[in-house]
């Protein structure tokens, strides 16, 4: 089955007919709960299935409708909210309190951590589901799915419509997960609103575009929420901001008003992914209870969306999903280039002495990275003999590229695999005798991984040293000279992994 023993981490990995096949399946299972058709929904009853929640970070709705949903499926649920009382306050790495559940035989994990990447990471180190309740600012997919159904059963469809997103949708990892979700889909048109501190990562943005999604920026509230759909308001999140100045200016401007509500389309949809922050309300109180606030049926879709993502990782249901089924695209492992080698006597008049006998000779590099390269191979640590600089180009004036060649060692994949991630499209010639045996190209590899160096920029991802969560970092290329951090998706130019 598709969805069997499947991880629910991010929203990326769903075909757009796994999608539909969830929201279907929910819609279904909504009727019966409300109808009390116990036995067709109570589909754990007598089979021993024990769901681990451990929830990390303060949680009402998310916690509370995975338990609910996990109660009406027949499932049995432990765990701890919040981490007080737990012996993640004696210094417990997230690593050994999984290993705790997994040993325990837990069945599945559902889990909301301070930090981007996390989920992933607890789903790579397990052979149980793990389903991310919230990772850092990073993903919510599981309210995604929520979202997505929710704004079917109000609008009648996924696609040909109108939505603004407003508050917070730098740190929003509601947000963003909705607006991958939303470029699945056809005809969808985004409407943004935010202070400019807190305006949507240049990623999501662009990944929108590039999926077709029409994409409009506003600068007053008022003004988008009359010409969208759904207004998906979302909390300025005070907590996770370092600057709290930027909360003040924030939440000045961010509030949805009454007399906003008036002046929008009918059958206009307001929603929320709660808590909305009393002292500083993204919607007015008074909008409580009006015909076009959902955001209360929205939180209630939880149930059964979550209960459906539990029964499908767990092979209660979804034999009979016949549609398109998630597979990871496929990457292009080779990055070296062979080049046609051809002999030339020493050169004499350069700057930098030719290695004679054998070694490595690293040119074209980009200009000024030879440091950087020389401490990510270990150079020193090593004692090897070595020559480096950023030279002027004899034939092109006004052009210049690094170099570094080191004398008695030849690369390893993996070493070559770090130099075309530091300098992609980079030269190696193999020396071997005084002469040039190799000659060869680099690109950036697939994934580069196992490099001590090597560091995610995001302060908030799990492999950062500082979170001492001991998680290897890892990056996939995302582009000719762009990489992205396996674990929290930050993008970043390939030098700045170092």
């Amino acid at each position: 089955m598709a969805f069997f023993n499947r991880d629910l981490t991010d929203i990326h990995c769903f075909t757009t007919d796994e999608l539909f096949y969830v929201l279907d399946k929910a819609a279904e299972i909504k009727k019966l709960i409300k109808n009390k058709e116990v036995s067709k929904y109570k589909l754990g009853t007598g089979k021993d299935i024990i769901v681990a929640s451990l929830f990390y970070e303060n949680s009402t709705r998310t916690r509370t409708s995975f338990e609910i949903a996990a109660m009406r499926l027949g499932l049995q649920t432990t765990g701890f909210t919040g981490t007080e009382g737990t012996s993640v306050k004696k210094g417990e790495s997230l690593r050994h309190t999984l290993d705790m559940y997994e040993a325990y035989n837990c069945d599945a994990v559902i889990m909301r951590h301070p930090l981007d990447g996390s989920a992933r990471f607890a789903a790579d180190h397990l052979g149980i589901p793990v389903f991310n309740a919230g990772d850092g600012k990073h993903e919510h997919p599981t309210q995604t799915l929520l979202d997505l159904f929710t704004i079917r059963e109000h609008l009648g469809r996924l696609k040909d419509f109108d939505i603004g997103l407003a508050g917070d949708l730098k740190y929003g990892r509601t947000s963003h997960s909705l607006v991958v979700a939303l470029s699945k889909f056809p005809g969808v048109r985004l409407h943004l609103f935010s202070h400019e501190d807190l305006a949507l990562p240049d990623a999501l943005v662009s990944h929108a575009r590039e999926s077709g999604v029409e994409l409009t920026v506003h600068e007053d509230l008022g003004d988008m929420a009359s010409k969208v759909d759904i207004l998906y308001s979302t909390r300025i999140q005070k907590e996770r901001m370092p600057d709290l100045s930027e909360f003040e200016r924030a939440k000045a401007i961010s509030e949805f008003t009454f007399d906003m509500l008036e002046k929008t389309r009918d059958g206009f949809g307001l929603m929320h992914p709660l808590p909305i922050d009393k002292y500083a309300p993204s919607i007015a109180p008074s909008i409580d209870g009006h015909p076009k606030a959902i955001y209360k049926e929205q939180a209630g879709n939880g149930v059964p969306t979550r209960l459906v993502e539990l029964a499908l990782s767990l092979g209660l249901i979804g034999a009979d999903f016949g549609g398109q089924a998630y597979a990871p695209p496929k990457e292009r492992a080779q990055f070296i280039e062979e080049l046609e080698v051809v002999q030339k006597p020493a050169r004499t008049d350069v700057s930098i002495r030719p290695i004679r006998d054998n070694g490595v000779v690293i040119d074209h590099m980009r200009p000024y990275r030879e440091e950087l390269l020389t401490r990510v191979l270990q150079v020193r640590e090593r004692g090897d003999s070595y020559r480096c600089g950023t030279l002027k180009a004899l034939n092109r004036p006004g052009a210049i590229k690094g170099m570094l060649m080191i004398e008695n060692r030849e690369l390893t994949t993996e070493e070559l695999s770090v130099v075309a991630a530091v300098s992609p499209g980079c030269t190696v010639n193999i020396i071997r005798g005084g002469q040039v045996a190799r000659k060869i190209r680099l690109q950036l590899p697939a994934r580069i991984s196992g490099i001590a160096e090597m560091c995610c920029p995001n302060r908030g991802c799990v492999t950062r040293f500082e979170h001492a969560e001991s998680v290897a970092p890892a990056m996939l290329r995302a582009g000719r000279d762009q990489m992205r951090c396996y674990y929290c998706d930050q993008l970043m130019p390939s030098a700045e992994m170092f």
